[in-house]
């Protein structure tokens, strides 16, 4: 159900954006989970409709094209929120896992949205932007 959500904002926003006859862009979210497994974590499902979401950007950047509608996807990986700070038992995998070492901000993605949604990525479309302090990449242990 998640996909379809975020089909219908996308198709809702695309109107809105062709009826006012300018250029637009659409960013969704997808997940750290759209790129790879994490080991401990069971959330199949999840990663599966992430990766739709990621999908699904790709396939609506092409489509919308024609209507000078940009549309991307942003992937956040851990990030330190209301929502994560009751997992107290992965506070320690959430800092040191990612390869930058520290868990992300809600800052770290808000600059990346605003990219996005801003002139400097007026050639961006279909992208997915991985805002995981390189988690995604996988991790070398010393």
């Amino acid at each position: 159900m998640q996909v379809l959500g975020s089909f219908f904002s996308a198709q809702v926003a695309a109107r809105q954006i062709v009826k006012q006859g300018s250029a637009g862009s659409i960013v969704m979210v997808a997940s750290i989970a759209a790129h790879c497994a994490i080991p401990g974590q069971r959330v199949s499902l999840y990663g599966a409709s992430k990766g739709a979401i990621k999908l699904l950007g790709k396939t609506l950047a092409v489509e919308m094209a024609p209507f000078n509608i940009r549309v991307n996807t942003i992937s956040p990986g851990f990030i330190a929120t209301k929502m994560s700070a009751q997992f107290v038992d992965l506070q320690e995998v959430f800092k040191n896992t990612p390869p930058m070492g520290r868990v992300g901000q809600p800052d770290d993605l808000s600059f990346a949205v605003a990219y996005l949604l801003g002139d400097g990525s007026a050639y961006t479309t279909g992208t997915d932007i991985a805002v995981t302090g390189g988690l995604h990449n996988g991790r070398i242990e010393l």
